[in-house]
């Protein structure tokens, strides 16, 4: 399934794509015309569905890693409790839910525990490095957590929301007893890696090549996605690779191949990177006619080279195309009975080139002029490079 990015696409992507890890670096760059998977446009809407829709006990089951933050509490433990200017944060604190019988945690209380010291509550010196446990139900987005660990039947309210599948936060609603935490940030404590980002596939003559920035430190390896152009969906082309480039060489020569990639570890695997695609060409362009043909004649005042397909062309160090004429007009050297020339370039197409003169070309009637196309600054638009000169002769009449 073939889908465009528009503006709002790369709206979503943007709210919903982001790994939350410490220094994550966007790198992505997303042009009109890219393509994105229907199995990505699926990520997003889940994504989309879970951070809008009322949380679910399942949402939340599992194990995190939770920073917790208060401006209140003179007295709160430095064990494990920093003091950051005026708010005191309790970093990386471990939470973990575990589901009832029940299905819903309102039938029948889910439990919770946490590592030492808890950062479900910030407690003051004298009470010690604790961790705590207990229970919780969740109703409409507030969760109601039981057991403080100085007094089991304590009950605090957080409001709890999701910002993306792997992240929520708790907004404290009650503050029961003091020293309950203003707000809490949890992250999956097994989070899949992020997506890599700036993919490419480049056309190699022989084999497509497939790059990509690695955005994590913690996957195991990578795994390659081809849609070939008369395929609908795309299929897994390779896994354990651990390292970009990836070199496709089961491609054949003229296919058009749609390449994604996507890290994994143990957890699962990331999102795919945006979709980039090649095609193998290792046809070199040729001439395939001149005017005036090789060994004729011309009463005109132009040449004209014709090539077998697109093509483009480079010029001497540090020239623009735009500048190869003159004295650096090196895409065909013209010379005839005396050393004139070279002459320059009249217009340079996708499929040829038209070399002009002023007037008549400048050795005169019956002058013979022997024309090189020169192959070293001639590519076509996959890359290949022109594999010799063409050189051709004529007569101005």
């Amino acid at each position: 399934m073939k889908l465009y990015l528009s503006l709002f696409t790369l709206i979503l992507l943007l709210t919903t794509s982001i790994n939350h890890a410490d220094d994550y670096v966007w790198g992505e760059e997303f042009k009109e015309g890219d393509i994105i998977s229907a199995a990505t446009f699926n990520q997003i809407f889940s994504t989309l569905e879970k951070i809008n829709r009322v949380v679910k006990d399942a949402d939340l089951v599992g194990t995190w890693s939770c920073d917790a933050a208060s401006a209140e509490g003179s007295g709160i433990s430095n064990s494990g409790v920093t003091l950051k200017s005026f708010f005191y944060l309790n970093e990386n604190a471990q939470l973990t839910i575990t589901a009832s019988s029940a299905a819903t945690s309102l039938e029948s209380a889910y439990s919770f525990s946490t590592s030492a010291p808890t950062p479900l509550v910030f407690l003051s010196t004298s009470d010690g490095v604790k961790a705590q446990s207990g229970t919780y139900i969740l109703y409409k987005n507030i969760i109601m957590v039981k057991g403080h660990p100085n007094n089991a039947n304590q009950v605090t309210a957080y409001e709890v929301n999701f910002l993306s599948n792997d992240q929520f936060t708790l907004e404290q609603k009650s503050n029961i007893g003091g020293n309950t935490p203003a707000f809490i940030i949890c992250n999956s404590a097994v989070p899949v890696p992020a997506a890599p980002t700036s993919t490419t596939a480049t056309n190699a003559q022989t084999t497509v090549n497939v790059t990509w920035t690695d955005q994590s430190s913690d996957e195991t390896g990578f795994k390659i996605y081809r849609r070939l152009s008369n395929a609908a969906e795309a299929t897994q082309l390779a896994t354990a690779v651990t390292a970009s480039p990836y070199v496709d060489s089961t491609i054949t020569e003229g296919q058009t191949a749609y390449y994604s990639v996507s890290s994994y570890n143990a957890n699962g695997e990331s999102a795919k990177s945006k979709i980039v695609s090649a095609t193998l060409d290792s046809v070199k362009p040729t001439v395939v006619s001149t005017t005036p043909t090789n060994g004729g004649s011309t009463t005109g005042t132009t040449v004209s080279v014709t090539f077998n397909e697109p093509i483009i062309f480079t010029c001497l160090a540090g020239n623009d195309p735009s500048d190869c004429n003159g004295t650096n007009d090196v895409l065909v050297t013209l010379v005839g009975n005396t050393p004139a020339g070279p002459y320059r370039i009249g217009s340079r197409g996708t499929t040829g080139i038209t070399i002009s003169s002023a007037s008549a070309f400048v050795d005169g009637a019956n002058a013979s002029y022997t024309a090189t196309v020169n192959s070293e600054f001639i590519y076509d638009l996959s890359g290949n490079k022109m594999a010799a000169d063409y050189v051709f002769t004529f007569t101005d009449n």
